[in-house]
């Protein structure tokens, strides 16, 4: 199995290397990441400008190692499309220091990595370490682990879906681990917004007691102490909508091609 590892933490980033040590038990691993950080990047790509390529001395063996001055989402693309020896099986975006869970999944630069796996329908898995600040102790072994199992049940064909699987591990060593559970993104975000001197800055993630806070959310998995796996699916279209807005549209059409002609501007 080939796999592409990559991340929006950056090239040197703790997590990232914790990860492909994990894949490198699975299968064999090209590693693909930003020269910098690029969280909060989504999945924007580089348009305007030309995307630097350097190869990284790697500490695993056998895994090659690239660092992209670009965005995660370029990372995925020039990994599958140009940087493989072979066919990419799997795509694996992490660790990432800190939650993607609710409201906040579209802004992830890790989540969004996988999107050019997803497009390409290859198996892919976007993984975090749900941190509260840099300060504390970091269980990427815990996460690592986790992932490796997951993606051992892809190679052998146990595990099969069409979704971007969105997997996020409370940071507790892994005694403390309550359980896994396949849960919705919560309709919600993780943390809030405080204002103090004119200024906006994120404040402390939402109380577990937050009468907002649903059961079987992601969020609520993971304030709970469990592993959330949530399959993530990038269907654009509202099609309960469209019946509508057809009748709408037809009545739109008229109204526009018959009101005469437009001034030139």
């Amino acid at each position: 199995m080939n796999i592409l590892v990559v991340n929006d933490d950056g090239i040197d980033s703790q997590g990232l290397w914790a990860l492909a040590g994990a894949m490198a038990r699975v299968g064999q691993v090209l590693v693909v990441a930003p020269d910098r950080q690029q969280s909060g990047v989504s999945g924007s790509i580089s348009l305007h400008e030309g995307t630097s390529v350097i190869e990284r001395q790697s500490a695993i063996p056998g895994v090659r190692a690239y660092a992209v001055g670009g965005t995660p989402s370029d990372c995925t693309f020039l990994g599958i499309r140009r940087l493989s020896q072979g066919h990419i099986d799997l795509v694996v975006s992490g660790i990432n220091l800190g939650p993607n869970i609710g409201r906040d999944i579209p802004y992830s630069g890790t989540v969004m990595a996988t999107l050019q796996g997803y497009f390409r329908k290859i198996p892919s898995i976007a993984v975090s370490l749900c941190c509260q600040s840099t300060d504390e102790k970091m269980y990427f072994n815990v996460a690592a682990r986790f992932v490796e199992t997951l993606a051992s049940s892809i190679k052998d064909g146990k595990m099969k879906t069409d979704a971007i699987l969105n997997v996020n591990v409370p940071n507790v060593s892994k005694g403390k681990i309550k359980g896994i559970v396949t849960t919705r993104a919560a309709s919600m975000g993780y943390v809030r917004l405080s204002k103090s001197t004119g200024n906006y800055t994120l404040v402390e993630p939402i109380n577990p007691g937050d009468k907002q806070l649903e059961e079987g959310t992601d969020i609520w998995a993971v304030l709970s102490g469990f592993i959330s796996i949530t399959p993530l699916q990038f269907e654009v279209t509202h099609h309960e909508v469209i019946p509508t807005l057809v009748g709408l549209v037809r009545g739109m059409e008229g109204d526009f091609l018959n009101s005469g002609d437009i001034e030139q501007q």
